[in-house]
């Protein structure tokens, strides 16, 4: 029988709480056993603004997956954004021996330690270090000194913090659904796990995913992530920006963005008419395809602009990435790739979810790359420790039910005894010993 080995990834996003519960197989492949998305009212922007809304999808959410699963989930690995976010890359110097020796598994726990010594002020709390790359004697570049000799040693490593009020305020509220949390894992990296070839992850790539209230960056070269950065726009400003322009409900400019939307509109003809109802207008209002298209084009190129300034730091002026792989809900927009390929004149393609069996029909899709990836990270990246177990079969589920039913009666006709007889006074007690 195949040993229960669960792991529970949870995407709390701007717009859905997405829940997958995967397995890892003999063959050390992923296979998904359970998958639910609810809509999710509580979130801005990678951010908790409605705890009680957040926990109630959380619950919803985990429910739907368990029983699509059919195990209990006891703990979970909780994706997180934000604009909070930071990331930077250090050198440390790893101590160690004097004189020429073979480094070992000792020297590399020691650089990760020594990567992980950071004076951080009272509201970061640290949240990734991953080992870029080694230093051996002044020799750059090495990606895996273990078994080579060297005198000193330093790591490179790409180090992510986060805001320990905004940290506390997901945990807590992932908290109150009654589930403990097994690591927290950022979601551009999460998204990149799940999305990136190996390829591109060798010769260099920038991952972007559209979520509803962040757009998550990641880049990749010789292997290894140098750069994360998360920016506080997604596909609700998209649908917003429609509501405003057009003066109509959030949910009607929702559902125009993903019937009519397109960030062409050059490609688009004048003919196809489309009704709304402005609030402020009695009568119906008639626009084409290309007007919401306008909108939507401008809004794109904003955000296409903001990735571009973030992407304009010192460390990233010499890599080489000419390609960008879009993921995420919000990267799913006509037209999309389209701009995007005129604007940063680079190769670019639209990203789904890899490395995991199974996946239901429907649900290979760029909208679930992060949940994906958080499970992927998981499984590879953190201790092997099962986050649910299996239920038990219907009849033994209803006799342990009314085993402690019948404890908890009778521990209570105990208790009811015990509390109702009263104590014995001295007098009482020297009478009962002198009669024996």
């Amino acid at each position: 029988m195949m040993q229960d080995n669960f792991r529970v990834a949870i995407d709390i996003g701007t717009t859905k709480v997405c829940t997958i519960i995967a397995r890892k197989r003999p063959d050390h492949r992923v296979e998904v056993t359970g998958i639910s998305v609810v809509q999710c009212d509580g979130m801005s922007k990678g951010l908790v603004v409605d705890s009680e809304a957040v926990t109630s999808a959380v619950v919803k959410s985990i429910a739907s997956a368990s029983e699509d699963a059919g195990v209990e989930v006891d703990t979970v690995y909780a994706g997180l954004t934000g604009s909070h976010v930071e990331s930077s890359n250090r050198w440390t110097s790893v101590p160690r021996a004097e004189g020429m020796r073979v480094i070992t598994d000792i020297d590399l726990s020691s650089a990760m330690a020594a990567s992980s010594a950071i004076d951080l002020s009272d509201d970061r709390k640290l949240l990734h270090v991953i080992p870029r790359s080694y230093a051996l004697d002044g020799l750059h570049g090495v990606r895996n000194p273990l078994g080579m000799h060297t005198g000193e040693l330093h790591v490179e490593s790409h180090v992510i913090t986060g805001s320990v009020s905004k940290i506390g305020e997901l945990e807590n509220a992932i908290s109150n659904a009654g589930v403990g949390i097994s690591s927290v894992v950022v979601e551009p990296l999460a998204s990149a796990h799940a999305v990136l070839t190996a390829d591109e992850r060798e010769e260099g790539a920038i991952l972007v995913d559209v979520g509803g209230g962040t757009s998550d960056i990641a880049v990749y070269h010789d292997g290894a992530v140098i750069h994360t950065s998360v920016i506080p726009v997604g596909g609700y400003q998209f649908s917003n920006d429609l509501s405003i322009a057009f003066d109509i409900d959030f949910d009607e400019a929702e559902q125009l963005k993903i019937q009519h939307g397109t960030a062409a509109p050059e490609l688009t003809g004048m003919k196809e008419e489309i009704t709304l109802n402005p609030h402020s207008m009695h009568q119906p209002l008639i626009i084409t395809k290309r007007e919401v298209g306008q909108i939507l084009k401008e809004r794109a190129s904003e955000l296409f602009r903001m990735i571009q300034f973030k992407l304009e730091e010192p460390h990233l002026v010499h890599v080489p990435s000419d390609r960008i792989i879009f993921t995420g809900g919000g990267a799913k927009l006509e037209g999309f790739l389209n701009i995007a390929k005129y604007i940063f004149q680079r190769k670019v393609r639209l990203g789904t979810p890899r490395g995991l069996d199974g996946m239901p029909p429907g649900t290979n899709d760029p909208a679930y790359s992060a949940a994906a990836g958080i499970a992927l990270w998981g499984m590879r990246n953190l201790p092997d420790d099962s986050h649910a177990e299996r239920r038990k079969p219907l009849q033994l589920r209803i006799k342990l039910s009314q085993s402690k039913k019948l404890w908890a009666n009778a521990w209570s006709i105990v208790h009811k005894w015990f509390s109702k007889r009263k104590p014995k006074d001295k007098q009482t007690l020297k009478k009962e010993i002198a009669g024996a």
